[in-house]
């Protein structure tokens, strides 16, 4: 799907796994789960704010919508000693536990209102199992329906709309996005 230089910060995607990771009694949780948990956090902050906190490229697939580059690191497939891998083990048995020890306080790239969008998120699907969050996401997130079982991307413009943002302001709210987006892969390639 996407190449190049990431336009997104892995490590704060990092530290929102290890955040949820370390809600989760056992401290080990389904990868796809995880995932849809990541999804949804990022969809409640462009719902509440206008804009992604990670900027990563949404997909949907016919396992649901996924955040692209962060399940590239998630399967072992970024580079080597980056901030996924910091904070979240490889996936085992399709279970992904924290790579280590750490207090809240160590979570440094993740504001305080990420920190209350990750709470929600969590107070609302943290106890749900995985088909109870693939059902939500099937009845809840039109964005993600995905009529012809092949992955596609789930574009800025697309979920405003959803949200509630008018064609013209999704579209440029959308554009701005992108902008950004290029900005940080040309400074970071």
């Amino acid at each position: 799907m996407g190449s190049g230089p990431e336009a997104f910060n892995i490590e704060i995607a990092g530290q929102m796994a290890a955040w949820f990771l370390g809600k989760v009694p056992g401290r080990s949780v389904n990868c796809l789960k995880l995932m849809k948990l990541l999804y949804l956090a990022e969809r409640s902050f462009i719902e509440r704010y206008g804009y992604p906190t990670l900027g990563d490229r949404l997909v949907s697939t016919p396992e649901g919508p996924i955040l692209e580059g962060t399940l590239r690191h998630m399967k072992g497939r970024g580079t080597a000693n980056n901030g996924w891998n910091m904070w979240v083990s490889p996936v085992r048995n399709r279970e992904v536990s924290p790579a280590r020890e750490y207090k809240p306080e160590d979570l440094d790239l993740l504001s305080d209102v990420n920190l209350e969008v990750l709470a929600e998120v969590w107070s609302r699907f943290g106890g749900m199992n995985l088909p109870e969050i693939s059902d939500h996401i099937r009845r809840n997130c039109p964005e993600c329906e995905n009529p012809t079982d092949s992955p596609f991307e789930i574009t800025y413009e697309k979920l405003l709309t959803v949200l509630g943002y008018s064609e013209e302001k999704a579209k440029e709210d959308a554009a701005e996005f992108e902008a950004w987006r290029e900005i940080r892969r040309n400074f970071f390639s």
